[in-house]
């Protein structure tokens, strides 16, 4: 028995809902479907339609609540044990995307979390190019490599997990960027088994260039304050790892400054879409070595 919940915020989910309908209805397990729009401007009057379909209920908050807090009320609205969270954002790649999932449940495997990945359309436009880069080759990864790092590859836009544990790990109370991190770590803190499939969903909410560097920014300010809580490691994060690294050789200064002088010319770069990926990463360690 499984709740599908989808957190939505001035997206149009009734592609997302009918698909998943399609192949819910197929599969002849209990489920429901609960949609939560979070005080959106946008496409909440097509989305308030979707109250009319049979096992879909669909709730709008007036004012905003933030991801982490609407994710946490749909997991207590659910009445079944397992929820598989989805994006407002993405699209199922496969026609048995549901069903790969109700196989995890029936077959008993021991895990308590089942992620299924991410998958990225080609996209004409460089202005986008810089976040479909980084989801090709940061978040597009099979689950045979996942698994052998499986706090580090934790997206909540595509999760299956058991209820009574994602109420227990979710941080309901934390918003910003990096909270993916965040629930990643709880996981790992409490020894969470986490199963890696590959069942992947077309992620399509891509940000622009220009935007994304500004959440990558943020994020990796966000990340340092997160470790400084102890709410994340650097075995859930690279940059952590690599800052880490400088700091314990006494490098943080000449490597910030040297990152600093090169700082122009990268933002540039990136901001035109054809920057190789390991520019992204000199612009985030910049921002997390400038953090004290």
């Amino acid at each position: 028995m499984i709740s599908i919940l989808i957190p939505a915020y001035n997206n149009d989910v009734a592609q997302l809902v009918e698909i998943l309908l399609h192949q819910a209805e197929r599969s002849h397990f209990p489920f429901e479907m609960i949609i939560a729009d979070d005080g959106s401007t946008e496409n909440f009057e097509q989305n308030r339609l979707l109250n009319h379909k049979e096992h879909c209920s669909y709730f709008r908050f007036e004012l905003n609540k933030g991801r982490t807090a609407t994710r946490h009320w749909l997991a207590n609205q659910a009445k079944y044990p397992w929820l598989l969270f989805l994006d407002s954002d993405v699209i199922p790649v496969n026609e048995d995307f549901y069903s790969n999932y109700i196989s995890v449940i029936k077959n008993k495997i021991h895990c308590k979390v089942a992620i299924g990945g991410y998958a990225y359309r080609k996209v004409s436009e460089l202005n986008f190019n810089l976040r479909r880069q980084f989801g090709r080759k940061r978040e597009e990864v099979p689950a045979q490599i996942r698994m052998k790092a499986p706090y580090r590859y934790v997206f909540s836009g595509n999760l299956l997990i058991d209820k009574v544990t994602f109420l227990a790990c979710n941080p309901k109370d934390i918003e910003g960027y990096g909270l993916d991190l965040v629930l990643s770590g709880s996981l790992e803190r409490n020894e969470t088994s986490i199963l890696h499939v590959d069942n992947p969903v077309y992620h399509d909410g891509l940000e622009d260039n220009k935007r994304f560097l500004s959440k990558c920014r943020q994020t990796a300010e966000q990340i340092i304050a997160f470790e400084q809580r102890g709410l994340v490691s650097a075995s859930q994060s690279k940059l952590l790892a690599t800052r880490q690294k400088i700091i314990s050789k006494n490098l943080r200064l000449i490597i910030r400054l040297w990152l600093w002088l090169k700082m122009p010319f990268l933002k540039l770069i990136l901001q035109l879409g054809i920057a190789p990926l390991f520019y992204l990463d000199f612009y985030k360690l910049y921002f997390s070595l400038s953090k004290k």
